[in-house]
C-alpha cells in the first residue's frame, strides 16, 4: 500500500471511532432525558388522580386534603397503586429506569407533594397538587 492509502485508512478509522463515541454519548443523554420525562409524567399523573379524589365527597371514596386524617398511605390505597416493598407511600415509575419511584409526601393543609426519583434521571421531580389554588398542579426540579 502507498502512503496515501495508509493515510486514508487511518483517517477513516479515526472518523468512524469519533462517530461511534458521539453516538454512544448521544444515546446516554437521550436515556437520561427520557427517564426525566417519565418521572414528570408519572408525578403529574399521580397529582391528577389525587386532584380527582379531592373533588369527590368523602362519602363517595374521596379524600379531604385539608383534614388531619388525610394520609399518603390512605391516598395510595384509595387510588389502587401498586407500591414498592419498602414503603406503602412509594409507587413505581415505569419508564424511568429500573429503580424509578414516586413517593406521596406532605399530605395535609389542602395539598400534597409527589416526589419522583430515579438513578437514571439527573434531577428529582416534585409535583405539588393543591386543588383549591389557581395553579392546582405545579412541578419543580432539584438535584
Amino acid at each position: 500500500m502507498g502512503q496515501q492509502q495508509l493515510l486514508l485508512l487511518v483517517l477513516s478509522t479515526v472518523i468512524v471511532g469519533l462517530a461511534t463515541v458521539a453516538g454512544i454519548q448521544a444515546f446516554s443523554e437521550n436515556q437520561a432525558q427520557a427517564s426525566q420525562d417519565a418521572l414528570v409524567q408519572r408525578g403529574t399523573s399521580i397529582a391528577s388522580d389525587i386532584q380527582g379524589l379531592a373533588g369527590k365527597p368523602s362519602q363517595m371514596g374521596g379524600v379531604d386534603l385539608t383534614s388531619s386524617g388525610a394520609s399518603a398511605s390512605g391516598i395510595v390505597t384509595k387510588l389502587g397503586y401498586e407500591t414498592t416493598s419498602s414503603s406503602d407511600t412509594k409507587v413505581t415509575a415505569e419508564g424511568a429506569g429500573s429503580n424509578g419511584k414516586c413517593e406521596i409526601k406532605n399530605v395535609g393543609g389542602g395539598s400534597a407533594d409527589i416526589e419522583c426519583t430515579s438513578s437514571d434521571a439527573p434531577q428529582t421531580v416534585t409535583v405539588t397538587v393543591n386543588p383549591s389554588a389557581d395553579e392546582s398542579v405545579s412541578t419543580s426540579f432539584s438535584s
